[in-house]
């Protein structure tokens, strides 16, 4: 199917909320761990411009970063630098607050900054800084900050923040008008990071990938990809937004997730937009028991409590991302039991069925040097506000709703499930609500009910009693 990208179409109508997507590879910052939200304002800011940069301009970012940028090892020298006579010292990094509730203190108390790049935690922070800026006590942001040490201990006394504030959804919709469904989704590709226009990937593969964004637009939205390695399932997630928390393998703790007993500090689900746990076929629980059931009860209602703390309620998206091996047709190798492979408590069928699919990754090529994006896309961090900004309109599940219809047959979890992944695609591809009946079944609700059916057919083939009901999924537009 040939296509032509239209560079100009988007530049014109997203202006300096587009940029070349040629320029971040060619800068070398992604190399430095400096997520690409952060790496295309920069890019933006210090060196705006089209096609991959020139050497005036990598020598003019080189020397940015080596100023701003912290390496790990850079803690003592900045130490050292602040401790010389009233020495101030600014650097770009992820900035973090928290409040240290102490038992039986008289006294209010005082919210403490930590910068994680540099072990620096417990630093003085004014509270006129996080009134402003809220976002410090959840998952933190991205900025400029200036230190200074005085009274024994490190003060943040300046905080530049570069992140995207909340977009408005009446221009974003207005926007998308003056594109065609196909050119939009081309957009939406080459935002995330990929090249709509390399031959190996198809409208099938370009839907499986464009499905990883809807844990972002849809509140408690829960999903699996099942994957061989190399297919980039986790670099969207690492790179959109400081919302989303990806934990790569390991083991993971209930304080990790829930709330820190000792501490009482809120854990990931309870604090982030969207938490991933990446390379789930590694992952261990040191008391699965302890994780798994706080687990189905959050992924059911979106509440969770621990260890006698009240309830935290969240509309927090889970992503379980695993490897699998594929056969010589690329096809998954435990075709019965996708989840053979993964650790035991994964095949769960009452913690299955609580997902709204799996992402069947087989069907996405793996990935390639030339795969990467190299047109005009939305900036990252525009991109990542976008997708989130939709997750609270609710007129979309509404128009789901109102359209779609279920046989006798299908259970209340399948229902719920295909409405909210259709809801997702809606919110990704018409955030206009400007659409045909054909255009829903196609691009919406055709890819909800597939991604389900992958559950349903694994919930089938484990488990006796989900056979007293039909296999397949029926489900149809009105």
């Amino acid at each position: 199917m040939t296509f032509n990208y239209d560079n100009d179409l988007i530049t014109q109508i997203f202006q300096s909320l587009s940029i070349d997507k040629k320029r971040l590879p060619s800068s070398g910052l992604t190399t430095l761990g400096i997520p690409s939200f952060v790496g295309e304002w920069l890019l933006d800011k210090i060196v705006p411009g089209m096609g991959i940069l020139d050497n005036l301009e990598l020598e003019k970012i080189n020397n940015f970063v080596q100023k701003a940028f912290p390496r790990k090892d850079d803690q003592e020298v900045i130490k050292f630098k602040l401790t010389q006579q009233g020495e101030i010292y600014k650097l770009i990094a992820l900035l973090q607050v928290r409040i240290k509730l102490e038992s039986n203190s008289k006294q209010i108390p005082e919210p403490l900054a930590n910068i994680p790049v540099l072990n620096f935690s417990d630093c003085e922070i004014s509270t006129d800084i996080v009134e402003r800026y809220q976002m410090l006590l959840r998952q933190g942001v991205w900025g400029k900050i200036t230190l200074r040490y005085g009274n024994s201990q490190v003060s943040i006394i300046d905080f530049d923040p570069f992140q995207c504030s909340e977009v408005n959804l009446k221009t974003y919709a207005e926007y998308r008008s003056e594109f065609t469904t196909e050119q939009w989704r081309n957009l939406m590709f080459c935002s995330m990071g990929f090249n709509p226009e390399h031959p190996n990937y198809n409208y099938r593969s370009k839907t499986w990938m464009l499905t990883r964004l809807i844990p972002l637009v849809e509140p408690n939205y829960h999903i699996i990809e099942l994957a061989p390695k190399g297919t980039g399932k986790s670099f969207v997630y690492e790179n959109i937004n400081n919302k989303v928390s990806v934990i790569s393998g390991g083991k993971v703790t209930p304080s990790q997730l829930f709330i820190n007993g000792k501490t009482k500090e809120v854990g990931l689900l309870g604090r982030y937009d969207v938490v991933v746990l990446d390379e789930i076929q590694s992952l261990t629980f040191d008391n699965p028991d302890e994780i798994i059931g706080p687990l189905k009860t959050y992924l059911a209602n979106g509440r969770y409590n621990r260890s006698g703390f009240a309830d935290i309620a969240s509309d927090c998206s889970l992503v379980l991302l695993g490897n699998i091996e594929l056969d010589e047709y690329q096809r998954p190798k435990d075709k019965y039991n996708l989840m053979a492979k993964l650790p035991k408590f994964f095949s769960e069928t009452a913690f299955l069925d609580r997902f709204a699919g799996i992402l069947p990754g087989w069907e996405i090529p793996k990935f390639k040097r030339e795969m990467i994006a190299n047109q005009i896309g939305l900036k990252m961090d525009f991109f990542g506000e976008a997708l989130l900004s939709l997750r609270k309109d609710g007129s979309f599940y509404q128009y789901v709703q109102q359209h779609t219809q279920f046989d006798d047959h299908t259970t209340i979890r399948d229902q719920q499930a295909i409405l909210k992944t259709a809801s997702g695609f809606l919110k990704l591809l018409y955030p206009h609500l400007e659409l045909t009946l054909q255009d829903y079944q196609r691009d919406c609700l055709e890819p909800a009910r597939e991604l389900r059916q992958q559950i349903r057919n694994l919930l089938y083939n484990l488990d006796d009693e989900f056979k007293q009901s039909e296999k397949d999924i029926y489900v149809d537009v009105k």
